[in-house]
């Protein structure tokens, strides 16, 4: 099995240090972080214990979200929503909408009275897809347009999952210029994460792939970068 070591040598993500001044308008779009995806026991998607990894994205995305509202700065926060009648595959029901697991998660939910905050329910994986009215216009692409964004800072789950999906068509919206003014999208790395399912858990589990979590993440990081997103290590606010 390739070690971690060996895979950060062979696929190197190298990181950059954020300072966010105000003088580059810039969003923060959170990705999921909702109780059926990080919150102990909250349904088929969720840890089934105490997971670091999901705790400090949690945590840090705390932290970004309270200075943003601080200085108002807009925030777009996708919510994974399903109809109980519509499956997802591969992936088991989750998320039902008007449950707990499609909740921010508590540390979170102080953000639906903030006047600075847009909501956005998704039933895809893909938040950018998610987006998408029947109308076909887009909100987070009137979103982006509406604040004049130039930079969007992306934190979530899953790093390799709808994290790396919602870049990916971030990335190509803004390349066919869809996106104005947007120039950047960047990743903190801190600010995401995984789950964790190992080979000998998955072996026993009927059409489970193998998932392990710290080289799932690393290589959502590096399919990110590998596609435009700039990744960072830290972020910093002027005071």
């Amino acid at each position: 099995m390739v070690s971690m070591e060996v895979l950060r040598n062979e696929l190197p993500v190298e990181q950059e240090i954020l300072h966010l001044s105000g003088e580059v308008k810039i969003g923060l779009v959170l990705v999921d972080i909702v109780n059926g995806f990080c919150t102990v026991g909250s349904g088929n998607l969720a840890p089934q214990a105490p997971d670091k990894q999901i705790a400090g994205m949690v945590d840090e995305s705390v932290k970004l979200a309270k200075e943003f509202c601080k200085r108002n700065w807009p925030i777009y926060a996708l919510l994974d929503s399903h109809h109980p009648d519509v499956p997802e595959p591969p992936y088991p029901p989750h998320c039902i909408a008007g449950t707990d697991e499609s909740k921010l998660v508590p540390a979170l939910q102080w953000l639906e009275n903030e006047p600075n905050v847009t909501l956005r329910c998704k039933d895809c994986i893909d938040g950018f897809l998610g987006s998408l009215e029947k109308d076909g216009s887009n909100v987070f692409i009137n979103w982006v347009k509406a604040n004049k964004i130039k930079s969007i800072l992306v934190v979530g789950i899953c790093t390799d999952i709808c994290v790396l999906d919602f870049i990916c068509s971030a990335l190509s919206a803004r390349n066919r210029g869809l996106l104005s003014p947007l120039e950047d999208v960047v990743v903190y790395s801190h600010g995401c994460a995984t789950f964790d399912l190992p080979l000998h858990v998955a072996r026993n589990i009927k059409g489970a792939l193998a998932h392990p979590q710290d080289l799932m993440h690393h290589i959502g990081l590096y399919m990110a970068k590998g596609r435009g997103a700039k990744v960072v290590s830290e972020v910093s606010f002027d005071i």
